[in-house]
């Protein structure tokens, strides 16, 4: 009993030994493996491409037309027939100036008009009735040619009364102060019951569905945008300065290459007719513009990622 006992003791301590021994070899002769990540590379291939080119300027707004409203009579200013801010009509009433005056100078003229005109139909009722009379010599001449001469006076005086009247008439319709242009009326320069003479300034009215948008590109910018230019009247987008990010953007085209440069600045004036239909910007606005050029020239694309920045300008990093 007690050798069988050793005889397993032994065998254990051996099996446990040969264990030992194979992983102590297994962990010596296995390589460790370590994954190596493959390394990112961007390739930019450099090639020639059309772009659509878009030139940046810095513009100012103005009124396609705006007209100061004014008084061509003298009187006191009795109404007003807009809000400050409102759309008028051309020949839309706006103001009245006390009409009694110049309604009674009409009256005077047109009476005058209807008295020489009854005169003269008396004129050619005698030289008619006197007329016949000489020629048989059964009156004398003198009362004719007298007859004749009142009758020619008369006829003068009633183109003159047209005149007057027609002077009269147009005093009269100048009372009311009406709109000369479609726009946008401001607030009234003079308040009612004030007396405005001929010229006074009442209010002043701008026409704002389009805008025009002037600027000043160099002499070399005009010729290169006239060298490469799409379309004869280029298209532009206009925004505001401070709301790059509001959304407020307009569109139009070139409408106006003036054909002489600035002597002292190098510039030549440039205009922008944009739509403005919604009135969203005003005149005498500083705004961006972005005049597009062509999108059929063919350009080298050069990645973002290959441009640097030092001191002295952009490079290519090859």
């Amino acid at each position: 009993m007690l050798c069988i006992k050793k005889i397993l003791l032994f065998t254990s301590v051996l099996f446990s030994a040969i264990l030992f021994s194979a992983c102590e070899n297994k962990t010596e002769n296995t390589p460790t493996v370590i994954e190596e990540k493959p390394i990112a590379v961007n390739v930019h291939t450099l090639k020639q491409e059309a772009y659509a080119i878009w030139v940046d300027f810095s513009g100012k707004t103005q009124a396609v037309d705006e007209v100061m409203v004014i008084s061509r009579v003298t009187g006191e200013l009795k109404e007003r027939f807009f809000k400050p801010g409102d759309s008028v009509k051309k020949d839309q009433v706006l103001f009245s100036i006390d009409k009694r005056e110049y309604q009674a100078i009409w009256d005077q003229k047109n009476a005058n008009l209807q008295k020489d005109k009854a005169s003269l139909n008396l004129a050619n009722a005698n030289v008619k009735r006197y007329k016949p009379l000489v020629d048989e010599q059964l009156a004398p001449r003198e009362k004719l040619d007298e007859l004749e001469a009142t009758k020619q006076q008369l006829e003068a005086t009633i183109k003159a009364d047209i005149a007057a009247l027609d002077a009269a008439t147009l005093n009269l319709e100048y009372c009311d102060v009406k709109a000369s242009i479609d726009g946008q009326i401001g607030k009234e320069l003079v308040l009612l019951g004030n007396i405005v003479n001929t010229g006074t300034e009442l209010a002043k009215i701008v026409q704002t569905d389009f805008l025009y948008v002037n600027f000043n590109p160099s002499a070399h910018e005009v010729a290169l945008i006239k060298k490469y230019k799409s379309a004869d009247k280029p298209k532009v987008k206009v925004r505001l300065r401070s709301n790059k990010r509001m959304g407020i953007e307009l569109e139009g085209v070139i409408d106006f290459i003036d054909n002489v440069s600035n002597t002292s600045t190098g510039t030549v004036a440039m205009r922008a007719k944009i739509t403005n239909d919604k009135k969203l910007l005003f005149p005498g606005t500083f705004v961006e513009l972005k005049l597009f050029v062509s999108d059929k020239i063919p350009v080298l694309a050069v990645h973002p990622d290959q441009i640097s920045q030092n001191q002295q300008g952009s490079m290519f990093l090859s």
